[in-house]
């Protein structure tokens, strides 16, 4: 029975084996007899999430059907942060927040570093924005103001704008001048995921 697959029940939560030759089939769960949906739990059970544990740094995939359920961390048992997963993003990063948004944060972060007086940052804000939303509970995309943020500006030698960063687990990792399009900074967060 290796090829069997296994449903939730939608309605009362039970598992259900559906037998191989009957996996294109919608069946009853044996249960409560609710009709089985077959494909939303394919796309449940394929859907993770990858989070760092805040205490121990360890990395953590989570179902996102186990997102509610209060996952902990498979190392120390700490609680993880699922709630950080659905921040609105970009989130606005200061040097009073740089800690809590960037450092601890339990995903890879993007950080845009850029300045109200560059027009070359204006036109290169739409596709940080873009890739913010797209990459929401993946990738956390942060935007740094170094003229109101002059501590950040200063700890990482910004000299010129726009300037992107990534951190994961706490440092970081690359950091690289200019603006590059959302299939480059896909490419390069990928190994991050």
């Amino acid at each position: 029975m290796a090829d069997s697959m296994i449903l939730k029940c939608p309605a009362c939560g039970a598992k259900n084996r559906v037998p191989p030759g009957r996996a294109g089939q919608a069946g009853k769960c044996g249960k409560c007899g609710h009709a089985l949906e077959i494909e939303n739990n394919r796309k449940k059970s394929a859907e993770t999430y990858n989070l760092r544990c805040l205490d121990c740094r360890a990395k953590n995939r989570v179902p996102a059907d186990r997102l509610d359920a209060r996952p902990k961390c498979g190392k120390c048992g700490a609680l993880l942060k699922t709630g950080e997963l659905f921040v609105p993003q970009p989130v606005t990063v200061t040097d009073g927040n740089f800690e809590n948004q960037v450092i601890k944060s339990p995903l890879p972060v993007l950080l845009f570093a850029w300045a109200p007086w560059c027009p070359s940052c204006g036109s290169y804000a739409p596709i940080i924005d873009q890739f913010g939303a797209e990459s929401k509970g993946k990738i956390r995309v942060g935007k740094v103001n170094i003229d109101a943020n002059p501590t950040l500006a200063s700890r990482f030698n910004i000299l010129s704008v726009p300037y992107l960063f990534i951190f994961d687990n706490g440092q970081m990792k690359e950091n690289m001048p200019g603006g590059l399009q959302k299939h480059e900074l896909m490419l390069k967060l990928g190994h991050y995921l």
